[in-house]
């Protein structure tokens, strides 16, 4: 079995730095939820308070692997800005430029990616979160939040993954909530477990079927379509597998 270094200080998360994962900033398309197909710089973000089966940025949060002790970054938020800004592919200047913060669990880093969105006011900022941490204020008012709350599938506890002050707040705000599914079942469990309960919008609803591959993909919609239907959720698929396949970086 390889051996690798798990050394505690490489944790740390610095002052007035940002913990970032191997991936580090790329420009690509957003691949999945209500701004699917939008040209955006990705900033992917270490550590997670969460623990998914499925989870396909495992090298974020996973402390049995390599890549979990030995990728992770410390960038201050002014490295971090020019990052983002050299990575921006686009040259078509009518074009918004977005950049989406995702992880791991981002808004464990919540104060450092609020420094950062006051140095880039010029930026459509979107937060990839699991909705177990309350944003603060000022992101709640200026940036989009694509909340993936989680199921039983995700075989987290239920008090780990489900917090419903941080939910009945996001459903305030600018917010959509993905959920991952592939059964029947999964789609019931959002209804009584998320929005019965906390009054999320029906209309923020989005459902995506679990899948690292396009053909995991297919067959879980294919399992959910026509309940999908019969609920009157919003079905999308992973649109960078379909491009790109799994890869990182996508």
């Amino acid at each position: 079995m390889p051996s690798f270094d798990k050394n505690p200080q490489t944790l740390v998360i610095k002052k007035d730095h940002l913990k970032v994962s191997g991936d580090g900033v790329f420009y690509t398309l957003q691949g999945e939820g209500s701004t699917m197909g939008s040209p955006a710089c990705f900033l992917r973000l270490h550590l997670c308070n969460l623990q998914c089966s499925w989870c396909d940025t495992w090298y974020t949060w996973k402390k049995d692997t390599k890549e979990f002790w030995e990728e992770s970054q410390d960038w201050t938020l002014e490295e971090t800005k020019q990052k983002i800004e050299q990575a921006w592919g686009c040259v078509n200047p009518l074009v918004q430029k977005r950049v989406v913060v995702t992880g791991g669990e981002p808004l464990l880093q919540k104060n450092c990616i609020e420094k950062l969105m006051r140095m880039m006011p010029e930026w459509i900022f979107e937060i990839e979160t699991n909705g177990t941490i309350l944003p603060t204020d000022y992101m709640l008012e200026h940036c989009q939040f694509n909340c993936s709350p989680k199921l039983a599938n995700s075989h987290n506890p239920e008090l780990a993954r489900i917090k419903s002050l941080v939910l009945q707040t996001l459903n305030k705000a600018h917010t959509s909530f993905k959920f991952v599914v592939s059964a029947n079942s999964d789609l019931d469990e959002i209804e009584n477990n998320f929005i019965k309960p906390f009054g999320l919008d029906i209309g923020k609803v989005i459902v995506m079927p679990q899948g690292q591959s396009t053909e995991e993909v297919a067959k879980n919609a294919q399992a959910v379509a026509e309940y999908t239907k019969k609920k009157g959720y919003r079905l999308l698929d992973r649109l960078h597998l379909t491009i790109w396949g799994a890869k990182r970086k996508t």
